[in-house]
């Protein structure tokens, strides 16, 4: 082989440079890479080349991490978990906060729309005729009862359809947001990329 000529063998014998250099060769690599290396003048070269770097590693003194380099990290470490659990207490305190939040405004706006819808339509007398058994049932709950009932027979002649469909997706999107908090908690058994 000429010296202009790259070798063809020069992937398979760069690899078995290097496992000669880690003394992983057995005999028959050993032979194989000094038959090679007799021919071949590009991967002598390359060997030797590779036995002055491998002897100037063996000769440096091995440098270890300064004091204290690992009670740093683990330091470290320990804050980021830390981190992480406040971070998904705080939105589990949070949606729950909204969760019961949303569900006291839902109830206090359907008692105080009852009570205005039975102000208003106490004296209408259709309503009246057309709610006499859901009346009766109420009765006995009182005035708050019969106007909820009222308003939530009405609102639901009215508004069913949309209504259910805005309760339907607000309940998934909460059980959306409590699922993804589910998964993604530290400390879950799933590989979830903060254990």
């Amino acid at each position: 082989m000429g010296k202009g000529m790259e070798c063809e063998h020069s992937e398979q014998m760069t690899m078995l440079m290097s496992l000669g250099l880690d003394g992983l060769l057995d005999a028959d690599g050993k032979y194989r890479l000094q038959r090679h290396m007799t021919a071949c003048r590009s991967c002598q070269l390359e060997w030797d080349a590779m036995r002055q770097v491998s002897s100037l590693f063996e000769q440096s003194p091995m440098v270890g991490p300064p004091l204290g380099f690992a009670i740093r990290v683990e330091r470290r470490l320990d804050e980021k978990v830390k981190q992480r659990h406040r971070t998904f207490g705080g939105l589990a305190v949070l949606t729950s906060s909204l969760s019961l939040a949303g569900m006291t405004v839902a109830a206090v706006v359907l008692i105080v729309l009852g009570v205005v819808a039975w102000y208003w339509l106490g004296s209408v007398p259709a309503v009246h005729q057309g709610t006499s058994a859901l009346s009766l049932v109420a009765s006995g709950v009182g005035l708050m009862g019969k106007g909820a009932s009222f308003f939530l027979k009405d609102l639901l002649v009215r508004y069913g359809l949309p209504l259910v469909l805005v309760l339907g997706l607000g309940l998934v999107l909460l059980m959306g947001m409590w699922t993804w908090i589910f998964v993604k908690r530290p400390g879950s058994s799933q590989r979830n990329g903060y254990v």
